[in-house]
């Protein structure tokens, strides 16, 4: 099986200078263990650690040079070194030899050079602006598709350039061997060529503008299209058919692993950075052919890495921001990812995404050999992984949640005696480093790792390796102790429910409203069971039972911990509070105010995380609204006027809520207030007298649910 990566589209780039190599790497053979910091106190919470052992563990790290492997071990690389650079201000094509021969298309003007043994030659001047596309053929020879114009030329080596073939329109953007045979990608119109006697001929029409990149796959020729976005899948005879229709606009490269699995770079956006389509409304594969360097501007363009199953199904596995991918390789260890606007290589390890290396150029081009040779731009250079495998590893921010110190660095690896490995430490309140952070700590061996850092939320480790070989040393874990700084619990609210409310997660027993516990060695006060609570968020159903008094809070622990509440209760114009019940669990309580003279009360609710920081608990205290306790029942006076009775009725500390009456026995009949609105705690009223002899009641209740009763006979 062969795969191949096909040419980035062809639009300016972001020039962006490489940033600055990290520190020498090392390696050595560990299982090491070691105090980073020395505490004089306890620390909140439990001891927890940041534990980088798994691809989706090191998603979003950065390195120079060291390789993610599937079992989320790392390993450094032979480095990335400039073998050769180039005048042309285009670099667009790349193919190596089995015996490590490289080669180079560049554009304005075309030309084909060969790198062997370090040696940089010029191989052929093509009479052409630029060269699109390199293929090796297995017999050896070299071909080149060359656009303005759009000729196949065979480059023999020592000889003069042969054309096999020139195009009347359109242009070559990518060349596959299939079939004994070459066939190209062309465009526009979209179609697949192939080489024949008479030169290049029609093989299938593409159902897009631009047939853009070709990867083989067996018997199957997979085509990337630009225009519609499209993945194609061909045969080599009849028309291909869709695989994928992408929402995206161009599909920039495609490359197949050994699995079988299709991997694309799909972009979508405005590629041409602002500039007027045409009127045609032509796809936007372009050739460029400008000197300057590729602006700062990506114009709002996407890439994103498709993963497509044979069976076509497609899943995103990972979107670049600001970063475009333009093209790929199948590596050793996994997916090899070429971006432009800031010349970085990425590596995919099951599914996660991490950097792999930065270079000095604005753009990478063209990944060949696992990523082994990378062809950049802006400026035109080709990089070769050559030399002492040696690397650096950066951490992605590690957040502690809260503010936290930093305790032991644990890290496990196979390292031979000759190699180095260095650990560095910093720390930050911000979530992305920046100068509010510390200094990296002194390195410290990765035998021995007592590197420190400031206590803070953010944390971030630093390796720098270097190996005798590539399999001479690989870190397996690092892990990394810490312990949030002990924050107090913080209170949401304290709510004072209305009389008699209370809140149970079950019915209560049939024969009674509530059960209720009588006092006992926790104090005078009753309440109502503590496992018939709500512990949850909802309070469950709402019942009543007269007398009783509840109130709920809400409260967090900013580092997670559990919380135990204490609740007392203050008497207005008193300075001590009482206690209620110490230790709770639950975030209700009901309180029987029987043992309560009638009067204002408080709630006191504190909030303590003792349970896990005995040594160092943080508390937190919040007051309720005041509330009325008033277990004591209206007084009803009554005198007969002429024809009527005169009901006077008052409670000492509550509104009334109800006042009715009736005679012999019969229906309670309401009664309203002489001044019309019964929401006063004194009321008077009036009904009329019938002739006797009759028993005659008054009943008054008050909102907290206490009744009195008033019988007297009525003579005539």
């Amino acid at each position: 099986m062969r795969t191949a990566s096909c040419r980035p589209s062809a639009f300016p780039r972001q020039l962006s200078m490489a940033r600055s190599r990290l520190p020498g790497r090392a390696r050595t053979s560990i299982a090491a263990l070691a105090m980073a910091l020395t505490f004089g106190r306890a620390w909140a919470t439990e001891t927890r650690q940041f534990a980088l052992d798994t691809p989706r563990a090191l998603a979003g790290a950065s390195s120079l040079g060291i390789a993610v492997f599937a079992d989320g071990s790392l390993s450094p690389l032979p480095p990335l070194e400039a073998v050769a650079s180039f005048d042309e201000p285009l670099g667009l094509a790349l193919a190596v030899a089995p015996d490590g021969t490289a080669f180079v298309g560049t554009g304005h003007p075309a030309r084909v050079y060969t790198l062997r043994d370090g040696k940089k030659q010029l191989l052929a001047e093509l009479e052409a602006d630029q060269v699109t596309a390199l293929l090796i053929d297995p017999k050896g020879s070299l071909w080149a598709a060359t656009a303005a114009p759009t000729t196949l030329v065979r480059v023999p080596s020592g000889a003069k350039a042969e054309i096999a073939s020139r195009l009347p329109e359109g242009e070559i953007w990518d060349l596959a061997w299939y079939r004994d045979g070459i066939v190209a990608a062309a465009g526009n119109p979209g179609r697949i060529l192939r080489l024949g006697a008479a030169g290049l001929e029609l093989a299938a029409s593409v159902p897009d503008r631009h047939a853009r990149c070709l990867a083989v796959s067996g018997d199957t020729v997979l085509i990337g299209t630009s225009g519609k976005g499209l993945i194609l899948r061909w045969s080599g005879d009849g028309p291909p058919g869709v695989l994928f229709d992408s929402p995206f606009t161009e599909i920039a490269a495609l490359t197949v692993d050994a699995a079988g699995t299709v991997w694309a770079a799909a972009l979508t956006g405005d590629p041409t950075l602002g500039k007027p389509a045409k009127e045609d409304g032509e796809g936007v594969a372009t050739v460029t052919t400008s000197e300057s360097a590729p602006q700062s501007d990506t114009g709002g363009a996407t890439s994103e890495i498709l993963r497509v199953l044979p069976q076509g199904a497609v899943t995103t596995v990972h979107r670049f921001t600001p970063q475009i991918a333009g093209t790929l390789a199948s590596g050793e260890n996994g997916l090899v990812i070429g971006t432009g606007a800031e010349g970085q290589i990425w590596q995919l390890v099951e599914g996660s995404m991490a950097e792999l290396d930065t270079i000095d150029a604005a753009q990478v081009v063209r990944l060949a050999r696992g990523g082994n040779w990378v062809l950049s731009q802006g400026p035109v250079r080709l990089f070769r992984r050559h030399g002492t495998p040696r690397g650096s590893f950066l951490s992605p921010p590690l957040d502690a949640g809260q503010p936290a110190r930093w305790g032991e660095l644990h890290i496990t690896a196979d390292l031979d005696r000759t190699s180095r490995c260095t650990v560095f430490l910093r720390s930050g309140a911000a979530a992305q480093p920046d100068e509010s952070w510390s200094e990296w700590s002194a390195g410290a061996p990765c035998s021995n790792p007592a590197a420190s850092a400031p206590p803070a939320r953010y944390v971030q480790w630093k390796l720098a390796i270097e190996a005798s070989s590539e399999s001479a040393g690989r870190v397996r874990q690092v892990a990394l102790a810490y312990r949030q700084i002990n924050l107090a619990p913080e209170f949401k609210e304290v709510n004072v429910h209305g009389p008699g409310e209370v809140f149970l997660k079950a019915p209560p027993p049939s024969d009674k409203v509530v059960e209720v516990q009588h006092p006992d060695l926790a104090g005078i006060f009753t309440t109502l069971d503590d496992d018939a609570e709500e512990k949850q968020p909802s309070l469950g159903k709402k019942y009543y039972r007269v007398g009783y008094q509840t109130v709920s809070w809400k409260a967090e622990d900013p580092n997670g911990d559990p919380l135990r509440f204490t609740v007392e209760v203050q008497q207005s114009g008193s300075g001590a509070f009482w206690p209620i019940r110490k230790a709770l669990e639950t975030t209700t309580l009901a309180l029987d105010t029987q043992a309560l003279a009638d009067g204002t009360y408080r709630f006191r609710v504190t909030a303590t995380d003792a349970p896990a920081n005995p040594d160092e608990p943080g508390s937190n205290s919040q007051l309720s609204p005041y509330f009325v306790v008033d277990n004591s029942p209206p007084r009803i006076s009554i005198k007969r006027q002429g024809e009527a009775w005169l009901v006077d009725v008052e409670d000492a500390l509550s509104p009334l809520t109800r006042v009715e009456w009736n005679r012999d026995a019969d229906a309670w009949h309401p009664l309203t207030p002489l001044d019309g609105l019964l929401d006063g705690k004194r009321e008077s009223f009036r009904f009329p007298a019938a002739a006797g002899p009759h028993v005659l009641a008054v009943r008054a209740i008050d909102d907290h649910h206490n009744r009195a009763v008033l019988a007297m006979e009525e003579r005539p």
